[in-house]
């Protein structure tokens, strides 16, 4: 078996770090080899020492304080392992998680593998958000594994976004003009739904947008003005079904990302 470090980035969710650790250690595995990092982003308060004593084997670590992208790039430097597998602290993994990724690394076929993330229940509300990847091609950063030198080599997520909001997406970009994903359909987190506020951090958000479009995408040609336009008007109707389906409910969000595809048209 590879040796395997697990980063857990944190930032003031102890309850749903403590529950993401016990399911973690439920399964009793041998982790001599397994190394579990836990780096909390928030540098005026620590993790309590409750929770250290109650997960000896975890190596809690202080982060960087600037941001998940930051937080988790500096996980995979400190790691000794040769893969890295990214989980978050308010996901669940279920039986098995990291025996299917390690048999499935194991068997050497790829550099990069994710895993499949489910919600903890059906979506009640519009506004609701939660990293579903049922299918894979999503590598989503709650759950996938990557040799550590690959991420090194890809410069791991890029820290330059204002909001917290298109690095996984980025770094997907990236990842996939070297590796195809290997999808571990067996390897299963349950991520819940979270309420995201309307128009929060608004203009950090387009100016995140912004910065992906630049780095991407020829932003100024009239061909993807043309892209933004159509996602513009097919956003109006999908959505509003979704909307419509859920009763209104959230319907701030709904208008805050028509504003925005409205904006990402002339950026």
């Amino acid at each position: 078996m590879n040796s395997i470090s697990i980063i857990i980035p944190t930032f003031n969710r102890e309850k749903e770090l403590n529950t993401c650790l016990e399911s973690l250690f439920l399964n009793n595995y041998n982790f001599s080899n397994i190394e579990v990092i836990v780096s909390n982003d928030n540098i005026k308060n620590n993790v309590s020492n409750e929770l250290k004593n109650k997960f000896p084997l975890v190596k809690f670590v202080i982060g960087p304080g600037k941001g998940p992208a930051q937080n988790r790039n500096f996980g995979a430097k400190i790691a000794s392992g040769k893969w890295i597998i990214f989980l978050d602290d308010d996901c669940i993994p279920q039986q098995n998680w990291l025996l299917n990724y390690s048999l499935e690394i194991d068997k050497g076929l790829g550099i990069i593998y994710e895993g499949k993330t489910i919600a903890d229940r059906e979506k009640q509300r519009y506004d609701e958000v939660s990293p579903i990847n049922l299918v894979g091609g999503k590598l989503w950063s709650c759950n996938f594994a990557i040799r550590k030198d690959v991420f090194i080599d890809l410069n791991g997520f890029d820290e330059s976004y204002p909001y917290s909001t298109m690095e996984d997406i980025d770094f997907r970009e990236r990842a996939k003009l070297i590796s195809s994903f290997f999808f571990v359909n067996n390897s299963v987190v349950v991520h819940p739904w979270r309420r995201r506020k309307a128009f929060k951090k608004f203009f950090v958000r387009i100016k995140s947008q912004k910065y992906f479009a630049k780095k991407f995408y020829k932003q100024k040609s009239l061909k993807f003005r043309l892209d933004r336009l159509k996602i513009f008007i097919g956003s109006i109707f999908s959505n509003f079904i979704d909307l419509y389906k859920f009763k209104f409910k959230g319907w701030e969000c709904y208008i805050e990302k028509m504003i925005l595809n409205f904006i990402m048209i002339f950026i």
